[in-house]
C-alpha cells in the first residue's frame, strides 16, 4: 500500500507520481514540492538545460543515467505489483521522466533561439506528446496494467565493460 504524506500536495489519483502539470513545474525548477520525484525531475531539467550548452558533455549523460536509476529504484518500491499477464512496458518511469525533461529543455531552447516557427511548434508538440505519454504510463502503472522494465544506463554503460 502506498502511503501519502498530506504535506506533499500530490493529488491522490497520482499515487507516488507527480501530476503532469507538477512534473513540468518541477522540471523547470518552479515547484516548492519537496517529494523525491520533484527533486529528481528538477535535477534532470537542470542537467538537460546544461547539456544544450555542451552536447558533448559525457558527464551530464552519466548524471542523467544515475538519476533515472534512482527514480526507478524508488518507484519500484512504491507501486503495486502488476497484474498477471499484463504487457511489459518499453521504458522505465525514470526514462520517461528524463524524456519529458529533455523535451522541455528543447522546447524552451527552441522558443528563445529558433527563428523557424514550424520547428518551434514541432518542439512544443513533442513536449505535449511526452507529457501525455507520462500521464498514460502513470495510469497504467497505478492500475497494475504494465510491467515496468528495470533501469538501463544506455550505451554509455558499455564504455566501462571489458570486451572478450
Amino acid at each position: 500500500m502506498v502511503v501519502h504524506d498530506p504535506g506533499l500536495r500530490i493529488p491522490p489519483q497520482y499515487g507516488p507520481f507527480l501530476s503532469p502539470q507538477d512534473l513540468l513545474r518541477a522540471i523547470s525548477g518552479s515547484t516548492d514540492c519537496d517529494c523525491p520525484l520533484a527533486q529528481w525531475a528538477g535535477k534532470l531539467g537542470s542537467l538537460y538545460r546544461a547539456w544544450l550548452g555542451d552536447p558533448s558533455a559525457e558527464a551530464i549523460h552519466q548524471q542523467v543515467a544515475g538519476i533515472v536509476h534512482e527514480i526507478d529504484a524508488w518507484i519500484a518500491a512504491q507501486l503495486p505489483r502488476p497484474r498477471s499477464g499484463v504487457p511489459r512496458g518499453t521504458d522505465s518511469v525514470g526514462g520517461v521522466i528524463a524524456r519529458v525533461a529533455e523535451a522541455s529543455a528543447c522546447a524552451h531552447w527552441a522558443l528563445h533561439h529558433m527563428e523557424d516557427a514550424v520547428q518551434r511548434h514541432r518542439a512544443w508538440d513533442h513536449l505535449a506528446e511526452m507529457r501525455e505519454g507520462y500521464e498514460d504510463l502513470v495510469a497504467l502503472a497505478l492500475a497494475g496494467l504494465v510491467r515496468l522494465p528495470k533501469s538501463w544506463p544506455g550505451i554509455g554503460w558499455l564504455a566501462g565493460a571489458t570486451a572478450k
